[in-house]
């Protein structure tokens, strides 16, 4: 819990310095700290000492910029850790290849930093619906002298490993259907909503699914490209 709850103990783990990042992206690691509610850990030894086939961290309540996460995994396959160090309370990593991670966004922590977009762009009402490979959202928006509803579904979609876009399948403007061009003109301005080229972390996303309720993704922090 220490080494997931405290910046400076996050970044002494050395899982980061391990993976070929540098000094000056291993400085901004204070604030992507998981700081969770909860955790709960498995752990699967190898054959030697200090080592793992496996290390499982399952975390609750997560904290991210904005964002609260409702459930984050943290995996870390064929690891060696300082079994000195740990005895004294501390996470160390000798060696580690990657970081596997699942995440378990809820629909109701999305529409809170949903919100703030809302407000800048007059945007109210602004309700998330997920269901199983689907979203639907519903809101108010203002045009000009007047206010009107608007309802769109639609579903995530991985481009590649560091790009996702919110594919939109229908859009209503007071029930009026939006013609397909200029829907795709609108979420050309939006999409994409997720890319990993712009963080420094070599992240790649295997998956991105919308169940009921939550948005699921699994990805893995890979060893930073020279």
């Amino acid at each position: 819990m220490r080494a997931l709850s405290d910046p400076a103990e996050f970044r002494d783990t050395g899982i980061f310095q391990l993976l070929g990042y540098s000094n000056e992206e291993i400085a901004e690691i204070g604030r992507i700290t998981p700081r969770p509610v909860a955790l709960k850990v498995l752990a699967d030894s190898g054959s030697e000492p200090g080592q793992f086939v496996n290390i499982r961290v399952d975390c609750t309540k997560v904290s991210y910029y904005n964002l609260t996460i409702d459930r984050v995994v943290f995996e870390f396959p064929e690891c060696h850790l300082c079994l000195e160090e740990l005895a004294q309370g501390r996470l160390r990593f000798l060696g580690s290849q990657q970081i596997r991670l699942k995440t378990e966004v809820s629909a109701a922590d999305i529409a809170r930093v949903f919100d703030l977009v809302a407000r800048a762009r007059n945007l109210t009402s602004l309700r998330i619906n997920l269901e199983e490979d689907r979203a639907r959202i519903h809101g108010r928006v203002k045009r000009g002298l007047f206010v009107v509803d608007f309802n769109l579904i639609g579903d995530t979609e991985l481009v590649d490993p560091k790009t996702v876009i919110f594919r939109c399948e229908r859009m209503f403007l007071n029930r009026t259907v939006v013609p397909r061009n200029t829907t795709n003109a609108i979420f050309k301005q939006i999409n994409p909503v997720f890319d990993a080229r712009k963080t420094w972390l070599n992240l790649n996303i295997a998956r991105i699914n919308i169940r009921r309720g939550f948005v699921e993704t699994i990805a893995t922090i890979e060893r930073r490209k020279s």
